[in-house]
């Protein structure tokens, strides 16, 4: 899938190079997605979708790219960097997360790429974290994660990790459909979940990722994980269930109970 508004610029040239690759290594049909050819809209926070069950009001294309990406074995995502992160064509559509969950296909654990495009280094901390955190809420695993350079069209084809992201295409394309995933203990400098390499320090030398929220600590080589933290981070089927049935659902009755209250509070501020 292309996230990038540009016809024919470095995300659309690296893209069909993908597809291209896959369709050569063992991959039976792949379709090129435009984000930009599907009308997404800001989710409004009704939250219909989620207590009343209801197909969400907005009128666009939202549950027809939801059903090819549902229908999709493995993905390859890429995005452009637009202020240090993701276009917000595709930050529109991760918000619209309640229904992407309603309506996933149950088969968590599907492989994807991701490749964020940025102009020069330094300039793209948040890219790959958010384009990773997508691909977790849509229930795909992330088996590898790059950043690439390119500022005018066609420039990424001169990049030299453009053999290796064809190459992790290739490998992924080989293996469609994904072992069981189990993660080990390891050392790493970057999270083996979701590839941030963004940090949040607890206490110490006590730190966790923020997109998956597993647990580390600082080595002088990198970060330790445990296996059982990484099997059960925050993206995990069970985690997610929990999220939803232990907190989400339980805030409509939590607000009913708190409805006089809010009441008195607004009128004693002054707010209508």
């Amino acid at each position: 899938m292309i996230a990038s508004e540009r016809k024919r610029g470095n995300s659309d040239c690296l893209g069909r190079l993908a597809l291209q690759e896959a369709l050569e290594n063992g991959a039976d049909s792949g379709e090129l997605l435009y984000l930009r050819d599907f009308q997404i809209k800001q989710c409004q926070g009704c939250l219909n979708c989620l207590f009343k069950g209801m197909e969400c009001k907005l009128k666009d294309d939202l549950y027809r790219l939801l059903e090819r990406l549902n229908a999709a074995d493995l993905l390859f995502l890429v995005a452009p960097t637009y202020v240090l992160s993701i276009p917000g064509s595709l930050k529109l559509l991760l918000d619209r997360y309640l229904v992407i969950h309603e309506q996933g296909n149950g088969q968590w654990g599907r492989p994807a790429i991701s490749v964020g495009i940025a102009a020069l280094p330094n300039w793209f901390q948040f890219q790959a974290p958010l384009m990773n955190l997508f691909l977790l809420a849509l229930g795909f695993r992330v088996v590898d994660s790059y950043v690439t350079y390119g500022a005018g069209q066609g420039e990424i084809l001169l990049e030299d990790n453009l053999s290796e992201i064809l190459s992790a295409v290739r490998e992924m394309c080989r293996h469609p459909v994904p072992p069981p995933v189990k993660f080990e203990s390891q050392l790493s400098s970057f999270c083996p979940v979701d590839h941030s390499t963004l940090f949040e320090r607890i206490e110490g030398n006590h730190y966790r990722c923020p997109v998956c929220l597993t647990p580390c600590e600082q080595r002088p080589n990198g970060f330790y994980f445990r296996g059982e933290d990484l099997n059960n981070h925050r993206w995990t089927p069970a985690r997610v269930k929990d999220h939803f049935d232990n907190w989400i659902l339980k805030t409509g009755p939590r607000f009913r109970e708190r409805v006089r209250e809010i009441y008195r509070k607004k009128k004693e501020l002054g707010l209508r």
